[in-house]
């Protein structure tokens, strides 16, 4: 499920792309995943034991409504930033459809492994093992964070490298169907040259 470590490496992530690519869909994204990352700190903190605690309350409430609404925008942005990249694109038939089927795929996938995860979590939170040991604590949320990761990229490349492979196919079969167009001209310049050959060929 997606958790500070999965928010904060797709914060990063798009904002890296987004800088490259001076797509400012992708930097808005990264804006919103940055705030659920400072929102799960902020959370985290206000449930321990120390002094910040009084700090990171007051914090943690104001953080937890901005990353609600960060939330409900991600894949608006995510769909943005898809059509922004179908725009620029040279090729727009297959770039648009590569766009479509990774992010519907990941978004499949995501809904598919946050409750997967979810389901995984609760059991392994109420192991013994877990609950009596705070590294196992902190190495489920590590890990938990990066499965979401790794099934979110790969439902986009599944999805994107899918789409691609349609499209060429596609291509291919219309290329392979199409009439085979014959210059004429070049056909009757041959004939002469053929005519030329012969007529060599009979005064000899």
């Amino acid at each position: 499920m997606p958790n500070g470590i999965s928010c904060a490496f797709f914060a990063a992530r798009n904002h890296i792309y987004g800088h490259n690519e001076h797509n400012v869909f992708k930097e808005g994204i990264a804006g919103c995943q940055t705030i659920r990352t400072a929102d799960a700190v902020a959370d985290a903190v206000a449930h321990t034991g120390t002094v910040a605690k009084s700090v990171a309350k007051p914090v943690s409430g104001f953080l937890g409504k901005a990353a609600k609404y960060a939330r409900k925008i991600v894949y608006p942005l995510i769909i943005a930033s898809g059509i922004y990249n179908t725009v620029k694109s040279d090729d727009k038939v297959k770039t648009g459809a590569m766009q479509v089927g990774g992010i519907g795929t990941m978004y499949a996938v995501e809904q598919i492994a946050e409750k997967g995860l979810k389901i995984a979590n609760d059991k392994l939170k109420a192991t013994s093992f877990v609950q009596g040991n705070k590294y196992a604590k902190y190495g489920l949320y590590i890990a938990k964070g990066m499965a979401f990761v790794a099934a979110s990229i790969l439902g986009y490349n599944t999805g994107s490298s899918t789409a691609e492979k349609i499209v060429n196919n596609i291509r291919a079969k219309k290329a392979k169907n199409k009439p085979i167009e014959t210059d004429s001209q070049t056909i009757t310049n041959n004939n002469i040259i053929n005519d030329n050959v012969f007529e060599d060929m009979k005064l000899e």
